[in-house]
């Protein structure tokens, strides 16, 4: 009996060291969680301002782009689309505003809406229609309009080749100097290519938050853009991760506020925050994804 008992208590040992291992490794996951929770919710609250004057930019400088851009174009604009190029670019460097704006496009259609020239090469919106993309665009052609602005997909300007995108785009009247409708200054984003501008952004903040807080390696971050209920990350972002973020129900989450959570993705604790954007639309945000290594 004294052998059977030495024999189950000695067999016991490793179970015990099993059980208080699992519980350390549990408590170092739900620490590390907490961190990454912070770090996610302290990065959202550094992003959503810098929506809000990337947004503020395109707005301010479109009117000023506009008359600029009026004064360059020749009286036939499709004429000469090398000379349309260089006035697009001149426009736009001529107004600070612009010349700062992170769209990933700037181009001029005609009265109908039918891109002409873009500034950038290859031009992939030329001869296509904004208009017939984004029917709510067409409140510029109403006399007296201003900055007009519309969310939509157009293949033409995606960010990247596969997947989900969702584009913002803003147009403005460019008249003549008796009031007649020249064309129109249209310029925006896509979700996913602006999301990749703000994750490179955010990777600066992470990696002096990684410094301050005495982190052994910098975390891995995800960020995005949301807009309802759809995410969009940067060209690399695992679709996997996009999908969990969603689940979560975003415009829910923040109805109140900034929210901040973890959540599991393939095995791996993530911290999660999110924040509204309400200068780009009342359902758009920002949203990031933080995990410490």
């Amino acid at each position: 009996m004294m052998r059977s008992s030495t024999f189950a208590r000695s067999e016991s040992k490793p179970a015990v060291l099993a059980c208080a291992l699992a519980a350390a490794l549990g408590s170092a996951c739900q620490e590390d969680g907490k961190t990454s929770q912070k770090h996610a919710a302290e990065l959202c609250g550094k992003l959503a301002p810098i929506v809000a004057e990337d947004v503020g930019q395109v707005r301010t400088g479109l009117p000023a782009g506009s008359q600029k851009l009026a004064a360059l174009v020749d009286t036939d604009p499709g004429a000469n689309l090398l000379g349309l190029q260089k006035a697009i670019a001149g426009a736009r460097a001529s107004v600070k505003d612009l010349e700062f704006a992170k769209s990933t496009f700037f181009s001029f259609a005609d009265p109908s809406g039918t891109v002409l020239r873009s500034e950038a090469d290859p031009d992939m919106l030329a001869n296509r229609s904004v208009l017939a993309s984004f029917p709510e665009l067409r409140k510029v052609l109403a006399p007296g309009s201003g900055v007009v602005e519309a969310f939509g997909e157009m293949q033409e300007m995606r960010g990247v080749r596969n997947g989900p995108d969702l584009q913002w785009v803003a147009v403005h009247p460019v008249t003549r100097s008796g009031g007649e409708l020249q064309g129109l200054f249209v310029t925006g984003w896509s979700f996913r290519a602006y999301a990749y501008r703000l994750q490179e952004a955010a990777k600066r903040d992470i990696a002096e938050i990684a410094k301050r807080d005495g982190l052994k390696s910098t975390p891995l971050l995800y960020v995005f853009a949301w807009k309802g209920a759809k995410a969009y990350g940067g060209p690399v972002t695992p679709d996997v991760n996009t999908e969990a973020l969603e689940k979560l129900d975003l415009p829910a989450k923040t109805a109140s506020g900034p929210w901040s959570g973890t959540v599991e993705i393939a095995g791996r604790t993530f911290g999660a925050a999110a924040q509204r954007a309400p200068e780009l639309a009342a359902d758009a945000g920002v949203a990031a994804l933080v995990s410490t290594l």
